[in-house]
């Protein structure tokens, strides 16, 4: 999820973009959940309150789809309506998350490769 307009952190750039080690945040997120190989396909949501988050995640060939920026729990919904099958979803601002934390996630689920 990379739609919200990062308002808690009252800074002027989106906080899915900031940098963590000269990488923004959302990308340590997408390098983790690609680099669990639980995946068949990673994407990620994102509204109109996120234009330059959706920009630079497309300009590195990341697929997004959009939802309608209505908060955190109406576009997940809105998502998972148009989902068929298992689902993992991650936050796009958790820099710590890590393939061995999703891993150790996937092998709650009996099937062994998720959307």
């Amino acid at each position: 999820m990379a739609g919200g307009r990062g308002s808690r952190m009252e800074f002027p750039a989106p906080e899915k973009l900031l940098l963590e080690y000269e990488k923004p945040i959302i990308f340590h997120v997408i390098d983790s959940l690609n680099d669990s190989h639980c995946f068949s396909k990673v994407f990620a949501a994102t509204s109109p309150n996120s234009p330059d988050t959706k920009r630079v995640l497309e300009e590195r060939g990341i697929e997004t789809l959009d939802t309608q920026g209505n908060g955190y729990v109406n576009d997940l919904n809105f998502l998972l309506q148009k989902m068929d099958g298992f689902v993992f979803v991650a936050s796009g601002d958790l820099p710590l998350l890590d393939e061995e934390i999703i891993q150790k996630l996937a092998e709650f689920n009996s099937e062994s490769v998720w959307t």
